[in-house]
This record gives structure tokens, C-alpha cells and sequence, in this order.
């Protein structure tokens, strides 16, 4: 049995970047542990019609709508870091000092490396250096995550704490999607009617070069567990998202497929399917 750690912004992110790769590696019976940074409190709140009465008490509903998309994808394991959600780049909670973003170098990366020490994943997941999309709590997750990895051997400078062992993960991966295959499929898309014109062109830049991709998971057999898991996240996805609304014949190709960057291997593993 192995042990794969996902680390993610958001309580959302886990299913819509890692949803089929989760759930295939808990079905499988490896250990699978979420680590998620910020407690979403910044998010829209879709499907509701007085949204603004949620809103003082949107971290508590989206922790409990983690726990239920977790359950989709047969997650059993989860941690929080417990920051708050920092909002969009220039925005006032951007400028929070108890923010994702304003955080310094040795708190979160202290907090994930306890993460590490507990759990002792072979494989640590976080996201490429654009955090994906931009969002700066992902391009933040990308640091600390990249930073914990390298430095979770560093018993200097991060002290084992009472009752932890030394553990440094073997491989880090980044999640990242294909530009050519996203491209295409946005293309296909837009043409169907399935996003709009402000879509196709908000999120052009998402993704990284075909070539840079190392690993593509086949999870085709998982496409409902991550259908089901965004449908837990109720205050964040849309009932006529995109997502929802794709035709049955293209689920399985459009969504049971993550891809990810091999962005440093300790070991010898070498696979182009397998993340653990």
C-alpha cells in the first residue's frame, strides 16, 4: 500500500483538478490524504437565493461540502492548514494579513510539513507555478507546496516535533492540464453551446505545453465519483455549469483523464500512468 498527499487551495479544487486520480488511488486502497489550505470564505455562493445570508458562515458550509465531495471520490483523510481564503489579486481580502497569500515562508510550509511527517505520502501533489489558473491561493499552494517537499528533511530549520519520524516524500508532482487538449476541447465546446465566448476566452491561458506533461491518469471509471463530488460543492458550481451538462458520450474522454508534471523524482519510478 502506498500513500499519495493532495495538497489544494480550496475546498472545490480537490474535485475539480484531482477528482478521478483520488478516487481511482482510494479504490485501489492506497492512502489518500487532502490537505487544504484556506477555508474558501471567499467564494461565490451560486444556487441559492439570498446568498448574502450565507455568506458569515460560507467557511463552515464549504468545510461541510469538502467533507461530502470526499466521500464521492472515497476520501477518508483530510487536513486543514486553516487560513483564510484570499480572495482575487487587488481585492480587499488579497490584502488580509491572516490570508492564504500573506502568509511568511515558515508557517504554512511548517504546517504541511507536520502533514508530511504524518501521513508519509510517496507522492506529494500541488500545482504548477501558475497555480493552474492564477488565483493567487493556488499560485501559493504551488510554493509552499513545492517548499515543504524540499524542506521536509530539513530537521534544522523545521524541528521534528514529539512523536514524528523523519519522512521525505519521493516524487512531486504538479497538476497541470494539456494546453492542446484543452484547447480542442473548449473549441468543441463553445461550438455546442456548452460555454460561452467570455469562457472560452477567460481561460485560454490555463494549462501547460503538451510536451511538459508526464503523467496522464486514466480515470474513466471515476467520472461519477467527480460529478458527484462537485455536486457536494452546492455553493460553488452552478446547476447549468458546463460541467453538468456535457453530453454522456464525451464524460469519460472530457473528464476521466488528469494530467500531471513529474516535477522532481528522488527514486527510480518511471511511469507515464501511475502517480504511486
Amino acid at each position: 500500500m502506498s500513500s499519495l498527499l493532495a495538497f489544494h487551495a480550496h475546498p472545490d479544487d480537490e474535485s475539480v483538478a484531482t477528482g478521478v486520480t483520488l478516487a481511482k488511488y482510494a479504490a485501489e486502497g492506497h492512502d489518500v490524504v487532502v490537505v487544504t489550505a484556506t477555508d474558501g470564505s471567499e467564494g461565490e455562493i451560486l444556487n441559492h437565493e439570498n446568498p448574502e445570508e450565507l455568506f458569515p458562515k460560507l467557511a463552515e458550509i464549504r468545510r461541510k461540502e469538502l467533507e461530502e465531495s470526499l466521500k464521492a471520490l472515497g476520501v477518508r483523510t483530510y487536513e486543514w492548514l486553516g487560513y483564510k481564503d484570499s480572495g482575487m489579486m487587488g481585492t480587499e481580502p488579497n490584502n488580509n494579513p491572516d490570508s492564504f497569500w500573506r502568509q511568511d515562508y515558515f508557517g504554512p510550509v511548517g504546517k504541511l510539513i507536520d502533514c508530511i511527517r504524518k501521513y508519509k505520502p510517496e507522492a506529494l501533489i500541488t500545482y504548477d507555478p501558475f497555480g493552474g489558473y492564477g488565483h493567487p491561493d493556488h499560485i501559493q499552494t504551488h510554493r509552499v507546496g513545492t517548499a515543504a517537499f524540499f524542506a521536509a528533511g530539513d530537521e534544522d530549520k523545521f524541528p521534528l516535533k514529539e512523536g514524528q519520524e523523519p519522512w521525505v516524500p519521493e516524487r512531486l508532482y504538479f497538476s497541470s492540464w494539456s494546453k492542446k487538449k484543452v484547447k480542442a476541447r473548449r473549441e468543441w465546446m463553445l461550438k455546442e453551446g456548452l460555454i460561452s465566448e467570455e469562457d472560452f476566452t477567460t481561460y485560454s491561458a490555463i494549462g501547460s505545453v503538451h510536451e511538459d506533461i508526464d503523467v496522464e491518469i486514466d480515470g474513466k471509471k471515476y467520472v461519477q465519483n467527480k460529478i458527484d463530488a462537485w455536486k457536494a460543492h452546492e455553493t460553488q458550481f452552478s446547476h447549468e455549469w458546463w460541467g453538468f451538462n456535457i453530453p454522456d458520450e464525451y464524460k469519460e474522454e472530457f473528464l476521466g483523464v488528469e494530467s500531471y508534471i513529474l516535477a522532481f523524482n528522488r527514486g527510480k519510478f518511471d511511469s507515464k500512468s501511475e502517480l504511486i
